[in-house]
């Protein structure tokens, strides 16, 4: 009988669970290649790049050399973060549909075969719900049909300060719109901020989630303010407890609100650590991180 070994010492290290990155978007000051580099050396798993204007990572900022140089660090960017809207006028739609197809070139060029999933959040205002839904509905559609054009994934999500602020109203569009490049994100600051709790939404929302977003928030004189994950009341415990027991894995992203970076004495790297440090420190004790 012919015997055969398996050397465990040569065998790739098992991918974890759940995979934990932190975006540019909260690092605007350091060039592409510094953000990335400190990103990786902090412990983060990847990097997303945010394409908004004036962040050194907008498409026109980076020449085929950038990208080449994101693409042959090795450095997973899982997602890119743009800012569009379903609610501006038609011209404003018709740049929305353009600008798909602008960050799909990029998110080929710096991962070619596995493009990051392009987020955004939806726009418009809270309590416009009934009257805007049809039309953002249809916008939609147009939004998955020039993302599966640039072959390209597209991920939507629920905001507290705008139109779509509910898991309801993010799946009734998301079904209306039925295309297989959509998706949803589950984001549960936004939620915390309306009063919801973590599994009623998690039950909703995460199977249709093609990664995850932590911050935490808190409403102070009926102001909503968002803070770093870890830095509120949101027990992760209880939070990758459930990611757990419905088997879900893929990205976490980390995000770092414009709010906290406008804030008097911001530090982007010493957030970043922060942030890590509380993530990584729970992701461990659920048995999702090594």
């Amino acid at each position: 009988m012919t015997r055969r070994y398996v050397l465990m010492s040569m065998m790739p290290p098992a991918e974890p669970a759940i995979r934990l990155h932190i975006g540019n978007y909260g690092l605007q000051a350091l060039p592409v290649m510094e953000a990335l580099e400190f990103v990786r050396r902090t412990g983060y798993d990847g990097l997303e790049l945010c394409v908004l204007a004036g962040w050194p990572s907008e498409p026109k900022s980076l020449d085929a050399g950038a990208r080449r140089r994101i693409r042959e660090s090795g450095f997973p960017v899982p997602t890119i973060l743009d800012g569009m809207s379903l609610a501006g006028t038609d011209d404003a739609h018709r740049a929305s549909l353009a600008r798909i197809v602008e960050v799909a070139a990029l998110a080929h060029d710096i991962a070619p075969g596995h493009p990051p999933i392009l987020q955004t959040v939806l726009g418009g205002k809270p309590g416009e719900w009934e009257s805007a839904k049809e039309r953002m509905a249809d916008r939609l559609s147009a939004w998955g049909a020039a993302a599966a054009q640039a072959k390209v994934r597209l991920a939507v999500k629920a905001h507290a300060f705008q139109v779509v602020d509910t898991p309801e109203k993010l799946l009734w569009l998301l079904g209306r719109a039925a295309s297989p490049a959509l998706s949803a994100i589950y984001d549960y600051g936004h939620f915390e901020a309306r009063g919801l709790e973590i599994e009623p939404t998690m039950d909703q929302l995460l199977g249709r989630s093609s990664f995850i977003t932590v911050k935490d928030s808190r409403t102070t004189g009926g102001k909503i303010e968002y803070l770093l994950p870890g830095d509120g009341k949101v027990d992760y415990g209880r939070y990758f407890a459930k990611v757990r027991q419905m088997g879900w894995r893929g990205w976490v992203l980390v995000e770092v609100t414009r709010q906290l970076q406008t804030a008097p004495g911001y530090d982007g790297r010493a957030a970043a650590v922060r942030a890590y440090g509380s993530m990584s420190a729970a992701l461990k004790k659920a048995g999702l991180r090594g």
